[in-house]
């Protein structure tokens, strides 16, 4: 029997890519599919894994999560761990550094393919909030360099001008870089405002709309028009987008305030002015005696939402600068922008994805079999969202299917739990029930970084993002 030869036997394997779903057995060779076998194969010798009752799909790939960020409370790194425990085998982090993502998958890999988003931070990571065309420029080439796929704009936190915005799109679509956009600019907000400024912005450029869920917590108009809105406005855009949604109805977002005791960003002053508190620090501090907001911290060895006298020892002893979370998001916005298809047939939205990572909200398996059992999606529909349109998303050609040759990164779920069980990278475990196997990992680039990475002592593959889903037919 040849070496590293593993025989998955008798789950469900569903395909899409293949409109395959069968009970069968997985042959894997030297981390590849080798076939699939709808009759029972002899597996003398072989690692064999019994997955009976199980379901299996191509290895589920989280299209915004945060592993490489930069944070002066947690560290980002764990969501490594975190992510592997919830079922994922390959993570695109939404806006980090190229040095950090290298440094953490040193530390707390947990087996995974990632590729990392450069974080544009007006006075950190880019020179001002109103950067010349050669600063955004060398900017967008300097991500490249140092290991990140392309570039992240952070209109909730960081806004820049729409004219601004306009120009690094078109500056990273020039270069072949993925570009990002959390919603909003200088002159709106990170709400349905923000959206509605896309198509002016983008023009015939190509551009990756981070958690679509966002711009419909009713903040402009109802959630339901908001929702419409939206789908209309995505649909108009098909052919220039990616875009994915998240399902837990906690946010993400930080508890900064000026020196006045103003909070600085606008996502936290939505969230408190939401449920009638002062976008102030005494708002704030109201809020989490209130148990409306939480603060995410460390503990017990995960990033998890602290809530009450414990939160609000950690946010006055951080002095305001510690990551929150409101639970705002809304289930139906969630539920409408999942499931809506377009005129052809098409899903608006491309994906589900976390938002999570280091925050503790990875559930995207868990609520997508929900809406299997609720009849809302069909098993192949799930896969699709889950796998293998995130991969065309990103150009990972040899992920997302179970062809011959593919890479065998698999996600075992259970059906009647809606879990994750088991999952490969590679033909290697990376997660068996629950408990996290996997270390170090491969870091996604493009040729730019290439001598970065065979300098960093890190795994990495190059990919070619002129075959991924944004940059098709550009």
């Amino acid at each position: 029997m040849e070496e590293n030869h593993l025989v998955l036997r008798g789950g469900r394997i569903i395909d899409p890519a293949n409109n395959f779903d069968e009970i069968a057995d997985i042959i894997i060779r030297y981390g590849k599919i080798h076939r699939i076998s709808t009759t029972r194969i002899a597996s003398s010798g072989a690692n064999t894994v019994d997955l009976q009752g199980k379901w299996v799909i191509p290895g589920q790939i989280d299209t915004h999560a945060h592993v490489a960020g930069i944070s002066r409370t947690v560290d980002p790194s764990l969501g490594y761990g975190m992510l592997a425990k919830a079922g994922t085998t390959t993570v695109v982090d939404m806006g980090g550094t190229g040095k950090n993502l290298i440094d953490g998958i040193k530390r707390n890999g947990a087996g995974l393919n990632v590729a990392g988003q450069f974080a544009l931070i007006p006075g950190l990571t880019i020179p001002s909030d109103n950067p010349s065309r050669g600063e955004i420029a060398s900017t967008v080439s300097d991500a490249l360099r140092q290991g990140c796929i392309g570039v992240k704009m952070l209109g909730g936190y960081h806004p820049f001008s729409q004219e601004t915005t306009s120009e690094i799109i078109r500056e990273s679509n020039s270069q072949g870089a993925y570009v990002a956009f959390h919603v909003g600019s200088k002159d709106s907000g990170s709400h349905l405002g923000g959206l509605r400024e896309i198509p002016e912005i983008l023009g015939q450029g190509r551009l990756h709309i981070c958690h679509v869920n966002s711009y419909c917590r009713g903040v402009v108009k109802d959630s339901v028009q908001e929702c419409k809105e939206a789908i209309k406005l995505l649909s108009s855009l098909k052919g220039q987008i990616n875009s994915e949604v998240y399902h837990a109805v906690q946010n993400g977002t930080n508890g900064a305030c000026d020196k006045d005791g103003n909070v600085i960003a606008n996502v936290p002053r939505n969230c408190l002015e939401a449920r009638g508190f002062e976008p102030t620090i005494d708002g704030m501090r109201e809020a989490i005696i209130d148990g409306y907001a939480s603060v995410i911290s460390v503990k017990g060895g995960e990033i998890a939402y602290i809530k009450g006298k414990e939160a609000l020892g950690i946010y006055n002893k951080s002095k305001t600068m510690v990551g929150m979370s409101f639970p705002v998001n809304l289930p139906g916005s969630a539920f409408n922008l999942t499931t809506e298809k377009d005129s052809a047939g098409d899903f608006v939205v491309d994906a589900v994805s976390t938002d999570g990572g280091s925050h503790p909200r990875n559930v995207a398996i868990q609520t997508t079999m929900a809406l299997v059992r609720f009849g809302a999606l069909t098993p192949m529909e799930m896969s699709t969202k889950l796998s293998w349109t995130p991969s065309r998303m990103v150009g990972l050609l040899n992920k997302g299917h179970f062809s011959e040759g593919a890479d065998a990164d698999i996600t075992v779920l259970d059906p009647h739990s809606g879990e994750p069980v088991m999952s490969f990278v590679d033909g290697d475990p990376v997660m068996v029930n629950g408990e996290v196997i996997g270390k170090g990992g491969r870091i996604l680039v493009t040729a730019a970084a290439e001598r970065t990475m065979s300098d960093s002592g890190v795994k990495y593959q190059v990919i070619d993002l002129a075959e991924s889903k944004l940059y098709q037919n550009y």
